[in-house]
């Protein structure tokens, strides 16, 4: 008898620790994720193509690299650490393989997205698009919206063709109402996404490069100014640069041109300022 009342005496004492110790856990509060820039490239490039734009931004301390999402036909694996409280943090979107139509891309950006939010509890996201990578996003947004799209820098936007295979240098241009006179397919795939992109909540940041004849050498201005008619022009705020001078060749618009590299990130984080030079560990 002395051992059961020892026993249930010993039993009183060990349940409220463990009812304090669950207590305690589950007031901790929750680690919080702050918004993230995707930042996705464009057809048969990868990893590197935002090499310049994410030095750039880890040295101005502007934004910070935390995850690289490999896309592919499997799943999506992650490469990087994510922590909780980093300011701007930057996800590179590498697609495995780069060659696959700008539908299945957007497949599994909506996929990343969804696991982004499960993950990490964000609600919102901001991006910059390089070429194809546009029609990537813009396809996926337009789809489906797991997370709330709210700045996008699109730069050298393929809205209408390209220059050497539908949209010859100098056939094309935008009539008076707005319309451009040749509507190509990847302008009619963007009409279609009308009805159901979300445009109210995004702010876009336009960019194309002209080499001197009206092109970036690839896209035609023209091809690129059509994105507006294509999805309506509601957006919360839409804005288009043309950049010229060095280094705008489509290529090279994002991957080199400090100019392109400043204008995106002054849109995606007007109320920050560059610091200097991060120091070097």
């Amino acid at each position: 008898m002395m051992l059961v009342v020892l026993m249930l005496g010993l039993l009183g004492v060990i349940a409220p620790v463990h009812h304090a110790a669950v207590t305690t856990a589950e007031s901790r509060p929750v680690a919080r994720y702050h918004e993230p820039t995707l930042l996705i490239h464009g057809y048969r490039a990868g990893p590197h193509a935002f090499d310049a734009f994410i030095r750039r931004a880890e040295l101005t301390r502007r934004g910070r690299l935390t995850l690289t999402a490999f896309i592919g036909q499997q799943g999506i694996s992650y490469h990087g650490r994510w922590r909780p409280g980093v300011q701007h943090p930057l996800i590179r979107v590498v697609f495995t393989d780069n060659h696959r139509s700008w539908q299945a891309n957007a497949q599994g950006l909506n996929t990343l997205l969804r696991q982004l939010k499960a993950r990490y509890g964000v609600q919102s996201f901001n991006a910059v698009a390089h070429s194809r990578g546009n029609m990537d996003l813009l396809t996926a947004y337009g789809e489906q919206h797991p997370l709330v799209l709210r700045r996008a820098v699109l730069v050298a936007v393929p809205a209408n063709g390209k220059i050497r295979i539908d949209d010859p240098l100098g056939q094309n241009r935008l009539l008076a109402n707005g319309q451009p006179l040749y509507q190509h397919p990847q302008y009619r795939d963007l009409v279609r996404l009308r009805a159901t992109f979300p445009w109210h909540t995004t702010r876009v940041l336009s960019v194309m490069g002209n080499i001197g004849n009206g092109s970036d050498g690839v896209l035609t201005n023209v091809s690129s100014q059509s994105l507006a008619p294509a999805l309506g022009r509601r957006f919360a705020s839409f804005k288009q640069v043309v950049v010229t001078g060095r280094d705008v060749n489509h290529h090279w618009l994002i991957r080199r041109n400090p100019r392109v590299i400043s204008l995106a990130m002054q849109f995606l984080w007007p109320h920050t300022r560059a610091s200097g030079p991060r120091a070097i560990t």
